[in-house]
């Protein structure tokens, strides 16, 4: 595959080190008959929040199908996030009928991903084919960010009250309010339930 010679020019944000990175592995699809279409690359949490596992994760735009691919701001290693970029890029260049399937498969084993289709991560045909392109852009600009400060876990306001038979053992599940107001729900053969409070 053709090496792309990247800009002399210092790369000075992550969002400009993620985009170097992309476009320089772009000629890999072309050279595979894949070639990519317009796509975005941003610092930004996937759907599954700072508590998912996905590096990074495509958004499609409504208004004019296009991509958007976003890489998790709290990771730095630069092998880890250029093969996930890698990932996304795969599912655009295959297109929406076949994210994760079998020309997934086939386009992320060419570049060197390896593991299963949704978790494919770099082998070494991929270190091989990446490393001129991370000795030229160097280290992200950014080091691995963390909240400020710890995100006190919302209150629970429906919780849900076990309620039991002391006789069989039969449970149940109640909200509070309905406790409060009407009582405890009653056991089919004994009647009136013990809440669990």
């Amino acid at each position: 595959m053709k090496q792309t010679s990247l800009a002399e020019n210092k790369v000075t944000t992550r969002d400009e080190w993620l985009l170097v990175v992309a476009s320089a592995m772009k000629p890999w699809f072309s050279d595979l008959d894949f070639p990519m279409p317009e796509f975005e690359i941003k610092s930004g949490f996937p759907s599954t929040g700072s508590r998912g596992g996905n590096t990074a994760e495509t958004w499609v735009q409504e208004e004019d199908a296009s991509f958007v691919i976003f890489v998790r701001p709290d990771r730095s290693d630069p092998v880890e996030v250029a093969g996930a970029i890698a990932h996304q890029m795969c599912k655009i260049a295959c297109g929406a009928k076949d994210t994760h399937g079998h020309l997934f498969r086939h386009l992320a084993i060419s570049i060197g991903l390896k593991g299963r289709k949704t978790e494919a991560k770099p082998g070494r045909l991929f270190l091989e084919l990446s490393d001129p392109i991370l000795k030229q852009v160097g280290d992200l600009p950014s080091a691995e960010m963390t909240p400020t400060s710890s995100q006190p876990s919302a209150k629970q306001t429906t919780r849900q009250i076990k309620v039991s038979c002391q006789k069989c053992g039969y449970v149940a599940r109640v909200s509070r309010k309905w406790i409060d107001q009407v009582g405890p729900p009653h056991c089919p053969l004994h009647g009136a339930m013990k809440p669990d409070l």
